[in-house]
């Protein structure tokens, strides 16, 4: 999240506390799943290894897989007891199983197991040629009734990662190295006797997901994408055409830039900047619609004690001063652009599922004048001990969006720490959609009852906050960015308390002060990857200036516990968004109970 807003948030925690609304959780027919479970199955994807999926019967073992699909991998069996009793784990132990075998260009794992208990998992290997060179992969195990299987790569794909070597700091090549898998080990974290069964332990030659993978999903007039090297956040969202005409960003004589529908026939119009349009801000890595979780641990802002077992570190994203900042895991990378590590990924016909392991805001810093003597240690970022999940699919013309975190640091004392507030997301639309609008009338989802509340000249969220507090602002439990036209961008999510929303930079023009030109964005700059460049300075998406919404809710973290929760994103007229989005209301489409795992 654009870090600015943080400041904001640390004095809304103060505001309010948490309400006892009714916190609707997961769609129907998506149960909460296990995040042990890497992804939720549909028909395109395999949940267990096929009796004719022996190593025997692969080929070509050796060279890598390219697929985006978990049913088109082949798994070669490390270890293997399928008839496995359970055995007993009592509290801190852990069972290691020696596996010492080469992996060659192996590194996605899978563990079939059961487990009554939380567990921390290690993986251990070297590297072949330097077998002195040996690193550790943490996972983590939550408990199950039933048998689960757990899939990861292994850190080999980013910088950062602990299984590649740096081959040039300054443009942060890297190599991965052949890895000798040495051992899987498992720890049980409770207080109880664990009761767990290893069945098998095995890997696939599928390709690690490159830095330049964004995977999409098309369905009627909708196109989104979600950006591997940004951790799996929602960073594309194209209306392709409406109603049979076509959506243009255009400029005009005084270089205001708009988006709309048949713009590009308009006597405004200057000229017709794209006809490919990109309504999610994507200028760094703090952008897109993404998940970020507070927890207050570690002392407080002006003075780190290391309580709970987490030591702060200081940030200037939120002010110049710089201050102590709390935990926060953060999906699409750090304040310095350390990316976070794809765990597992799979795209079928209907849905984009993405786990990643996400990187400490505030625990990066690329820069020796500011780290000084701490810049080895810090350089490369803290991976926190936590998974995000995503799940996207494209429903009736809409995208429903399903998060998913759960954290496993093992912090001391959670039920001790302050209350904070949360972004259920964290959501930047480009800034062409400058009216922000929300349902505010006194008779909820009446389509007769036309009682909006448009804000068309909010400012910057940290000077200018537009707060709406308790159930009643938003009593639709929506909120749109739309242009003059009133199209736009919807987004409705049962369970939010409190709407933080506001602009950067507010003008639709780039001639504006701290506004840069699209070259200059952090993303066209260093962060691209296989995005279309920007088609001129002005493009929308790629400029400083944006549109910014975070629903909030106000909790204290738990560890072992997840939380969960379900939005849907409309582009449409307004009437028709909210029309759609009072269909999902009806049909009770949504339920975020997941949200109250942390009252």
């Amino acid at each position: 999240m654009r870090k600015k807003l943080l400041a904001f948030l640390l004095i809304c925690s103060t505001l309010f506390s948490v309400t006892s609304c009714a916190f609707p959780g997961m769609m129907q027919n998506q149960n909460t799943q296990s995040s042990t479970s890497s992804s939720k199955k549909d028909k395109n994807s395999s949940s267990k290894k096929d009796d004719d999926e022996d190593e025997s019967s692969v080929e070509d073992f050796d060279e890598r897989i390219e697929t985006d699909t978990v049913a088109e991998c082949k798994f070669m069996s490390l270890y293997s007891d399928k008839d496995a009793d359970e055995v007993k784990l009592s509290s801190g132990k852990t069972k290691t199983i020696e596996i010492d075998e080469e992996l060659g260009v192996k590194e996605y794992i899978r563990i079939l197991l059961k487990s009554d208990s939380n567990l921390l998992g290690a993986f251990t290997y070297c590297d072949v040629d330097d077998t002195d060179h040996v690193v550790t992969e943490e996972f983590y195990i939550e408990p199950s009734d039933e048998e689960i299987e757990f899939r990861q790569f292994l850190d080999s794909y980013r910088h950062n990662g602990v299984g590649v070597y740096m081959t040039d700091e300054e443009t942060k090549e890297f190599e991965a190295f052949e890895k000798k898998l040495l051992s899987v080990s498992f720890k049980n974290l409770d207080e109880e006797t664990a009761e767990v069964a290893i069945y098998e332990i095995a890997v696939s030659n599928r390709a690690v997901p490159a830095f330049n993978k964004e995977i999409y999903l098309e369905g009627g007039d909708l196109k989104v994408g979600a950006d591997l090297a940004m951790g799996g956040t929602l960073s594309y969202l194209e209306k392709t055409s409406h109603g049979g005409q076509t959506i243009a960003e255009i400029r005009d004589s005084n270089d205001n830039i708009s988006i709309g529908v048949g713009y590009a026939e308009s006597d405004t119009c200057v000229e017709v900047l794209s006809e490919n349009v990109n309504l999610i801000n994507i200028t760094d890595a703090g952008r897109e619609f993404q998940q970020s979780y507070y927890a207050d641990v570690g002392g407080s802002k002006e003075e780190a004690t290391g309580a709970n077992g987490y030591q702060r570190k200081i940030s200037y994203t939120a002010d110049a001063n710089g201050y102590y900042w709390p935990y926060n895991p953060v999906q699409g990378g750090d304040e310095v652009c350390n990316l976070s590590q794809i765990i597992d990924y799979e795209v079928t016909e209907k849905q984009i599922y993405v786990k990643v392991r996400a990187m400490d805001w505030a625990n990066g810093e690329a820069r020796p004048e500011k780290a000084g003597e701490n810049y080895e240690e810090v350089k490369n970022g803290r991976t926190t001990k936590s998974y995000i999940e995503n799940w996207y699919q494209i429903r009736s013309g809409m995208l429903e969006a399903t998060n998913r975190f759960i954290d496993w640091n093992g912090f001391t004392d959670m039920e001790t720490i302050p209350y904070h507030t949360l972004e259920i997301p964290a959501a930047y639309v480009v800034h062409p959609m400058s009216t922000y609008v929300c349902y505010k009338g006194n008779k909820p989802w009446d389509l007769n009852d036309k009682s909006y509340d448009k804000q068309p000249d909010l400012k910057n969220w940290v000077d200018y906050p537009h707060i709406n507090e308790g159930e009643a602002s938003h009593p639709e439990d929506w909120f749109a960015w739309v242009n003059d036209d009133d199209f736009g961008v919807g987004v409705y999510i049962p369970g939010a308390t409190t709407y933080v929303s506001g602009r950067v930079a507010d003008t639709r023009s780039i001639e504006h002060r701290h506004n840069n030109s699209a070259f200059k964005s952090k993303m066209a700059m260093y962060y691209l990857y296989n995005k279309r460049y920007p088609e001129t300075r002005y493009t929308s998406c790629y400029t400083e200036n944006s549109c910014y919404t975070a629903p909030v809710v106000n909790v204290r973290m738990k560890e072992y516990v997840a939380l969960s929760y379900t939005y849907v994103i409309a582009v449409d007229d307004l009437e028709t968004i909210r029309a759609n989005f009072k269909e999902y209301h009806d049909n009770g489409m949504i339920n975020n109970d997941g949200l109250k795992a942390w009252n």
